[in-house]
């Protein structure tokens, strides 16, 4: 594994280290960031998928009550 040195603000580095977990090393407490991160982003945009699915489809279930009526 390629190591690789990064400058962190003191602010930075304090805050990284309130979330860190007391074994984990510091790559591993940003690589945990990230992928949750990463997993929100992908819930968020789910929501909105089935959030727009769910609008269609009632779109649909209304024109058929509608056709059904006549």
């Amino acid at each position: 594994m390629e190591t690789t040195t990064i400058k962190l603000r003191k602010d930075t580095k304090n805050n990284l280290d309130v979330v860190r977990l007391e074994s984990e090393s510091y790559d591993e407490a940003i690589q945990r960031i990230l992928k949750d991160m990463k997993h929100k982003e992908l819930k968020k945009q789910l929501i909105e998928c089935y959030k727009h699915m769910g609008k269609e489809d009632l779109k649909i279930l209304q024109e058929w009550e509608n056709t059904s009526l006549d």
